[in-house]
């Protein structure tokens, strides 16, 4: 199997596993206790804190570690206006945000929030213009990906942050698909609180993390005395020295990483233009990570793509992971206006650390072939 589903979840770096070993064995303490073990783990979770800081790219700020990257939104989300807002205020997210952070927004819509939906230009993209429209005197957060997770496409931060600031809302950003793939840059967004995974980086399941500004506004949404009184529960030790390990990895290969999966990226995307000139590839036009080449095809090519290369050898997605049980097209291409026929269509290929371009080739050869069995049976096309 060819594995091409990094947006979905990717390949630990081995490096990592070995700083987590110990943590699993003899260093087991809880970082809550007082006694040494205690110590030690404690001491442990605070060197992973700066590393993700460092990530982040922030001067300083402070990180909240969390269960997921869901529960990250989460917290970025209803943590943030639960501290912020009475109800009636308003909230604005981007329609195309992943389904952890539209299913927040539903819980602030039920818990008094008035909240509006900003939606992508065709190229997928949240422009500032649109926030400042949607903007009122009771707004209190705005809420947008850094990079949509089923496009790549990658969200004017700059000009969105500088408009929420003008209006002193604040602004929290989803960077769970973007955080080890390109820079963050959150002094410059001038955003208060950024979402992170471990697991979209090289790190290990099951652990996030919520960057927030120096005291910005924040209540536990798991309500407990860890995470200094932020999060409730036992510290993930493990998990958490493996996303400090992770990041520190990550940001040291970001240099390399970003040039060399973008020129991967160009290399199959020419390719395709060549072997299937009907293919549309989803944002072409707009900023997108470069791992991450979205295609949707003519409807008469027929839906299950994904599952006619998976039978190929080839391990690719039709979007978010986390919706890959449902039958309806993506909210995300429905926003940019396509079709529903036309959006079933969908496949997503993301880049990994070791992707090669052989790999890619032969993924183009198989999407060819499948067209083309596609197109010549009876009755397929006029």
């Amino acid at each position: 199997m060819i594995y091409l589903d990094h947006n979905a979840t990717t390949t630990m770096y081995p490096a990592v596993l070995d700083a987590m070993r110990p943590y699993f064995e003899g260093r087991f303490g809880n970082p809550a206790s007082v006694h040494a073990s205690g110590r030690v783990a404690r001491q442990a979770v605070e060197e992973s804190r700066r590393r993700i800081v460092a990530l982040v790219g922030g001067r300083s700020g402070d990180i909240v570690f969390t269960g997921s990257g869901t529960e990250a939104v989460l917290l970025g989300m209803a943590g943030v206006w639960r501290a912020l807002a009475s109800p009636g205020a308003h909230v604005i997210v981007s329609s195309i945000e992943h389904s952890a952070g539209l299913d927040a927004a539903r819980i602030l819509e039920n818990e008094g929030a008035n909240v509006s939906w900003v939606g992508p230009d065709g190229d997928g993209r949240i422009n500032a213009d649109r926030v400042l429209a949607a903007i009122t005197r009771d707004t209190a957060l705005v809420c947008v990906q850094h990079a949509n997770n089923e496009t790549g496409v990658v969200h004017p931060l700059r000009e969105i942050g500088a408009v929420t600031r003008s209006s002193g809302a604040r602004l929290f950003v989803d960077a769970v698909q973007s955080a080890g793939k390109i820079a963050l840059e959150p002094e410059a967004w001038q955003a208060d609180y950024v979402a992170l995974a471990a697991h979209k980086l090289g790190g290990p399941k099951g652990v996030g993390a919520l960057w927030r500004r120096d005291k910005s506004p924040l209540a536990p949404v798991i309500p407990g005395s860890a995470e200094r009184g932020l999060r409730g529960g036992t510290t993930n030790v493990p998990g958490i020295v493996g996303f400090g390990s992770a990041a520190q990895l990550a940001l040291e290969a970001r240099n390399a990483y970003e040039p060399s999966r973008t020129a991967l990226r160009q290399e199959f995307e020419t390719l395709l233009r060549e072997l299937l000139p009907s293919a549309s590839i989803t944002g072409r036009h707009a900023e997108r990570l470069p791992n991450t080449t979205h295609l949707t095809f003519d409807p008469e090519i027929g839906a299950d793509l994904v599952i006619a290369l998976d039978q190929e050898g080839y391990a690719v997605s039709a979007g978010s992971a986390c919706t890959s049980g449902s039958e309806s097209p993506s909210h995300v291409l429905l926003a940019m206006g396509m079709s529903p026929d036309r959006a079933r269509t969908a496949v997503r290929v993301s880049l990994g650390r070791e992707t090669t371009s052989e790999e890619l080739n032969g993924l183009a050869q198989a999407l060819h072939g499948i067209i083309e069995r596609r197109l010549s049976m009876p009755g397929a096309r006029p």
